[in-house]
């Protein structure tokens, strides 16, 4: 029997343990990471996080609810995403008293949007960003210093999205190839919670959800209103105490 044919046993062995391995890895890494949070707490020592200094990074998601409804006038058809990916760099100041001011610079990546209409479909790429000044809360703070540090937040943005124009196509013999980009222009805001782990002297791994009011006064990527949920994970480097 030819061992490469796909009902071959070794191969229907192989092909189930590929399949394991690949669901087995991110359970993994996720009990690895358990354990170094949990090893580098053993080791970690409590401070005052609105009596530092600190800059980051934060990956995760947010949502456009307004993505669910959207409805356009035949024969348009736009199609978009709700939920899509998001980074920022931020950089805060701790004030004491519980008080931190932070800020940041952010990336929300939704990907191409695709147009359908009576003649045809493009693409454009679309992608918001948000500058946002933000203060921070930590009521645990000092004299407690606990490692576990829970915050409530408020910010305003400016945010600009970008519609790029990557790739039309059209009945009869025309192509639409292009990139032509606008840029457009508000003002957002935000309230939010999370938690900060202080892990070393250096360290803090921080969890951060937020709900972000942002409406542009045209169409942006097939949306006005990008309002709606945020959730990242972040890890911090402490620069100096005060």
């Amino acid at each position: 029997m030819n061992p490469f044919n796909p009902l071959h046993p070794l191969t229907v062995f192989s092909m189930n343990m590929r399949k394991f391995l690949s669901c087995l890895s991110p359970l993994l890494a996720g009990s690895a990471i358990f354990f170094i949070i949990l090893f580098c707490g053993s080791l970690s020592w409590a401070t005052d996080l609105s009596s530092v200094s600190m800059f980051g990074i934060r990956m995760g998601f947010w949502s456009a609810l307004d993505a669910k409804n959207n409805q356009s006038p035949p024969p348009l058809e736009i199609l978009t995403k709700v939920t899509a990916p998001y980074g920022e760099f931020f950089i805060s100041n701790g004030l004491k008293k519980g008080f931190a001011f932070e800020f940041s610079a952010g990336s929300y990546y939704r990907g191409e949007t695709r147009y359908n209409d009576s003649l045809g479909y493009y693409w454009k790429r679309v992608t918001i960003y948000p500058i946002s000044a933000v203060t921070k809360y930590y009521p645990l703070s000092s004299p407690s210093n606990n490692k576990w540090q829970p915050y409530l937040d408020a910010g305003i943005s400016f945010v600009s999205g970008v519609e790029n124009l990557r790739l039309g196509e059209y009945a009869g013999p025309l192509t639409l190839v292009g990139d032509y980009t606008d840029t457009y222009m508000t003002m957002g805001w935000f309230f939010g919670v999370g938690m900060d782990f202080v892990l070393s002297r250096l360290f803090v791994l921080g969890l951060d959800f937020k709900y972000r009011w942002v409406n542009f006064g045209k169409q942006v990527g097939g949306l006005k209103d990008y309002s709606g949920p945020e959730a990242t994970v972040g890890l911090s480097y402490i620069l100096k105490g005060m």
